[in-house]
């Protein structure tokens, strides 16, 4: 029992030392120059600076936009699981609830200005589509497969172009605000050793604009540790966390495996491998 505690006392040592080590490498990056995208705001470390906080990457013309292109998914969510058969009583109350919430956005949702301005081909006809498949299932008190696939087909048109509208406003505040930090407030020196930490949704790395962004625009892999990394989650600390565990594994990793990126694995991933391999051979050969 003695021997167990003690191993792991100094296995709690290894946390202890390995998280300083990581708060130091953490700290020296601010220090440096740190980009955190953070919601609608944009934060920058920098030596000599407090935290300077720079919102508005969530521009209206990105926030219409966005909400129109969530529409139909919310017209899809609210019927899908109850196609060919009777609405209950609660799920038809919940559809005459955002159908009255619709209806009130109306006029925000108007789109012909932005069609005038060149920012969309022609004025979205989103609203209507999903104000009448709403009240087409509220009337009827059912929805059929088919009509819900019809909607969901006809209303992709729609959708493409306000997501590109909504995209190009999100982009284009955030290259504004970056070029100003470039120009103005970084040193050469800081710029060629800034790193930048994206917070976001786990489904969004997949394409996320900003890891898009600052994959061009820092020509670094989207998926690495050199100078872009994400964290799926909104939780500021822990993302900062990542970034300092993502930093001292590359570094650590280089030093002790050869290459850098062996630490972003389990550690017990290669091995685990290889017994696996040797554990499940007579399984495959008798299958």
């Amino acid at each position: 029992m003695d021997e167990d505690s003690n191993l792991e006392r100094l296995d709690h040592r290894f946390t202890e030392i390995y998280e300083a080590a990581r708060a130091k490498v953490l700290e020296g990056q601010k220090q440096k120059a740190l980009i955190v995208i953070d919601n609608d705001a944009l934060l920058l470390y920098r030596t000599g600076h407090a935290v300077e906080k720079f919102p508005g990457l969530r521009p209206p013309l990105y926030i219409k936009m966005k909400t129109l292109g969530h529409m139909p998914l919310a017209v899809y969510c609210l019927l899908h699981e109850d196609t060919g058969r009777p609405l209950s009583q609660e799920r038809r109350a919940a559809i005459v609830g955002y159908r009255a919430t619709v209806e009130a956005c109306a006029g925000d949702l108007d789109t012909r200005e932005e069609a005038a301005r060149g920012l969309l081909p022609r004025p979205s006809l989103i609203y209507d589509k999903v104000r009448a498949m709403l009240d087409t299932a509220i009337i009827d008190g059912q929805v059929s497969a088919a009509d819900l696939a019809a909607f969901a087909r006809d209303v992709y048109e729609d959708i493409v172009p306000v997501l590109e509208a909504a995209a190009r406003a999100q982009l284009d505040a955030c290259h504004a605000r970056i070029m100003q930090i470039r120009h103005e407030l970084l040193s050469p020196q800081q710029w060629e050793e800034l790193r930048v930490l994206v917070l976001g949704p786990y489904m969004a790395r997949q394409g996320q604009d900003f890891l898009q962004y600052f994959s061009g625009l820092l020509h670094t892999p989207i998926e690495g540790d050199r100078r872009l990394v994400y964290y799926d989650g909104d939780d500021l600390e822990a993302a900062l966390d990542r970034l300092g565990t993502t930093m001292l594994d590359a570094e650590a990793s280089l030093a002790i495996f050869g290459h850098r990126n062996r630490l972003h694995r389990d550690v017990l991933a290669d091995a685990t491998t290889r017994y696996l391999s040797a554990l499940t051979r007579p399984l495959r050969k008798s299958a």
